[in-house]
């Protein structure tokens, strides 16, 4: 290995040879570079599940590690492409939001804007600026290349910041919805472990989705009851529905966006 790590998020699938492109351009330029697959199975342009899986994850890799990130419907547009040093670690990608987790984890996070030509390809083409720009440029950033010489400093508060949905609040309970919905079919919810204890204390609680009730375990998938959605606290420590051996989105029909409410009994 040569120089720091750099981790792959894109919504490129596998398919295609769009990830293979980026990871040759990059060992090219750095052939020691040790490179890890994040996600690449990110839906098409959605920015919203590419910044949850990053801001949720990120914190399992060394400090110090790289973070390039294309989720990017906006290439070829005058979109930002930004460089930014915080809570530890570097992240490369679009200004649209998908850094937003990391923006608001460090207040005192280093943002510069990418513009250093030296470090792009020769040519540049208006549909692929992941191959043409941010991988030689990580690529670059992993050999030791100074932050300061990507481009301009950028104020936070110029930056795209996407909302974070919260559960609300009132005396009868919590009311999120489903944030992401994994290949299994589980349904991640907005509503964290935490708030059930700062919310709700020691109530019991019913816990509802598209008019069916579920009870919470705390125990692992293979406990679960057979044949009926169940909800648990998921590693990532966010309220989850699932259906053991099956998927909880099929058996309830229910897609991103579905309310799921905490009521105290």
């Amino acid at each position: 290995m040569k120089g720091r790590p750099i981790i792959l998020t894109t919504d490129f699938g596998q398919a295609d040879e769009y990830v293979g492109v980026l990871k040759g351009v990059i060992l090219t330029i750095n052939p020691e570079a040790t490179l890890i697959d994040l996600c690449h199975a990110i839906p098409p342009q959605d920015i919203d599940r590419a910044a949850q899986v990053i801001g949720r994850n990120y914190r399992f890799f060394p400090n110090d590690s790289l973070h390039l990130c294309i989720v990017d419907p906006g290439v070829g547009t005058e979109r930002r492409l930004l460089l930014i040093w915080g809570c530890g670690q570097l992240f490369l990608g679009p200004d649209n939001g998908v850094f937003s987790p990391i923006l608001k984890a460090d207040p005192q996070a280093q943002v510069y804007q990418l513009t250093n030509r030296d470090w792009f390809l020769e040519e540049i083409s208006t549909t692929f600026h992941g191959r043409d720009i941010m991988a030689p440029a990580a690529a670059r950033l992993s050999l030791g290349a100074p932050i300061a010489e990507a481009g301009p400093v950028v104020p936070h508060h110029s930056c795209v910041i996407l909302p974070t949905a919260q559960p609300s609040v009132s005396k009868l309970g919590l009311v999120g919805e489903v944030s992401s919905i994994d290949r299994f079919g589980n349904l991640i919810t907005t509503i964290e472990a935490h708030h059930f204890e700062e919310f709700l204390g020691t109530s019991r609680f019913n816990i509802r989705i598209h008019t069916t009730d579920v009870e919470l375990y705390h125990t692992g998938y293979a406990n679960l009851p057979d044949q009926r959605p169940a909800a648990i606290i998921n590693s990532s420590g966010l309220l989850e529905i699932c259906v053991k051996n099956g998927s909880a989105a099929d058996f309830l029909s229910v897609t991103r966006g579905e309310p799921v409410e905490v009521k105290r009994r």
